[in-house]
């Protein structure tokens, strides 16, 4: 999560690293919903990942396989380079295309392995998001939730219009 856990505001972003709305959200809405509201202490801001496919589930295994510091900044590393991975012809040239992205951040082949091997991790990231994407109603990404009501790929307009009226 990013911002003051205790803002007024409280937004859940449900998101597929292989969802092409989800990696425009991520490139062009996100930075000005953290430079207007979540830097400044008026949102925070949850994200959570959904795995409708293998490759969404890898990559978020790599995007947790550094320390929770680098986590986000692995997650714009992939959204932003996700027509570049997920265009592999195969399973075996996708996570090629994966391993490419963890080593731009830094991470070393060895260890991105050992954390797409890590099946205990793989389930316990799958069964947290089946049982918050059941609670949340959550059917298709991106989808959010703003102070528990549910909105489906929402732009940055009705973002902003939504916060501020909860902030009033």
């Amino acid at each position: 999560s990013k911002g003051d856990a205790q803002a007024k505001v409280t937004i859940v972003e449900y998101a597929s690293f292989t969802c092409p709305h989800c990696a425009t959200f991520h490139r062009e809405v996100f930075p000005k919903l953290k430079a207007e509201f979540i830097d400044s202490g008026k949102v925070h801001f949850i994200y959570r990942e959904v795995y409708f496919d293998a490759p969404g589930l890898w990559a978020g295994l790599i995007a947790r396989c550094a320390d929770e510091t680098k986590y986000f900044g692995l997650v714009d590393l992939l959204y932003l380079n996700q027509d570049k991975w997920i265009i592999g012809s195969s399973e075996t040239e996708i996570l090629k295309n994966l391993v490419t992205i963890g080593s731009q951040a830094g991470l070393e082949k060895k260890q991105i392995g050992e954390c797409l091997r890590n099946e205990k991790k793989a389930l316990n990231l799958v069964k947290a998001f089946q049982e918050n994407s059941k609670k949340d109603g959550i059917s298709s990404t991106p989808s959010f939730v703003i102070n528990g009501q549910l909105y489906k790929n929402i732009g940055y307009e009705g973002l902003k219009t939504e916060i501020e009226r909860l902030l009033n």
